[in-house]
């Protein structure tokens, strides 16, 4: 699968350190995307996400499909133990007095299929044809499966909007994992929460939809960042966006 892509991260106007971090790796048919978003108001959440995407470089360093029996089952799964590794860093490094952590999401493309890993609220968006969706559910209280319909309708609810997922904040965790076969034409993004906080998905997805034009995947990139600046920007806001196929 010919794939072509593009990611940036931004400070924003009101955060004095940049908690964002991202990574775009390429290998034969393979390709893994990762973006992280250290949790705000905490310690060393850029710490955090850094280790998120330094963890990735590494085993991505040594990987090759051949390692795996080229089967996606099994490179997956060695996906899912690399974060559990950060997890188990940045627990044991940086969660001394104060909580840290930091949120997740992966993109894994192998041949035609693609695998999405995520913890937290950073998202994962696709458009194929006429098709948009947002792939990820946010982890936050709101959204928990226990909670009523009136629970989740509470907009003054003291936990609306806290994770109760991350990496690093307790010694083991689990991401949320789904896959799909990639279709031709199909274009991914990944975004921190500063994205979508201050951009419509209205605009995310036209945006998106002008990247059937690789040419376009750069300036769709910056003309978000830019609508973001425009209402805002009071967090960090990392984007990356793949296309696949001609």
């Amino acid at each position: 699968m010919n794939l072509a892509s593009f990611g940036k991260t931004d400070i924003g106007k009101a955060r004095e350190i940049n908690q964002d971090s991202f990574g775009i790796f390429k290998k034969d048919n393979a390709q893994l995307f990762v973006l992280a978003d250290g949790m705000g108001g905490y310690t060393n959440g850029e710490k955090a996400s850094q280790t998120v995407v330094s963890e990735m470089s590494k085993w991505w360093g040594s990987f090759s499909p051949d390692m795996y029996d080229c089967e996606f089952e099994k490179m997956l799964s060695a996906i899912e133990q690399v974060i559990s590794c950060a997890n188990r860093i940045i627990f044991e490094q940086y969660n001394k007095d104060e909580v840290c952590g930091t949120t997740v999401v992966v993109l894994f493309i192998f041949g035609e299929r693609y695998s999405i890993l995520y913890a937290g609220d950073s998202r994962c968006y696709m458009a194929s044809g006429w098709k948009f969706s947002c792939l990820t559910i946010d982890e936050v209280w709101e959204n928990q499966a226990h909670l009523s319909v009136s629970e989740r309708k509470m907009k003054n609810h003291p936990n609306r909007g806290k994770l109760v997922n991350a990496v690093g904040t307790r010694e083991s965790m689990q991401c949320r994992v789904l896959t799909g076969v990639v279709t031709n034409g199909a274009v991914f993004l990944l975004c921190s929460d500063g994205l979508y906080k201050y951009c419509s998905d209205s605009y995310i997805k036209s945006c998106m939809r002008r990247c059937r034009d690789k040419s376009a995947i750069e300036p769709q990139v910056n003309n978000l960042i830019g609508r973001v600046y425009k209402n805002g920007a009071a967090d960090n806001v990392t984007i990356v966006i793949v296309k696949c196929g001609i």
